[in-house]
């Protein structure tokens, strides 16, 4: 899985990213939903994999908005295929 690099994210966003968490939710069978915190994606990548419960994406949150970083990258390649 390649990890979008955040200055795409940024210019993305116009720049006007704050302070930004990574998320991870879980969904446990019992209880209620709950999201982790991870300071890098390689982070978030390795709890998704070991963790069962856990969303398949790491989630950037900033501003009360929750942006998948994963969609943003791949409608960023198809403006610029229909560019070229």
């Amino acid at each position: 899985m390649e990890i979008p690099a955040l200055k795409d994210l940024i210019q993305q966003c116009s720049g006007n990213l704050e302070v930004p968490e990574i998320r991870v939710w879980c969904h446990p069978d019992e209880g209620d939903d709950y999201y982790e915190i991870f300071s890098s994606f390689q982070q978030a990548l390795t709890f998704i994999k070991n963790n069962s419960t856990a969303e398949r994406v790491p989630l950037i949150a900033f501003r009360g908005y929750e942006i998948n970083i994963f969609v943003i990258k791949e409608l960023t390649h198809q403006k610029r295929k229909k560019k070229n």
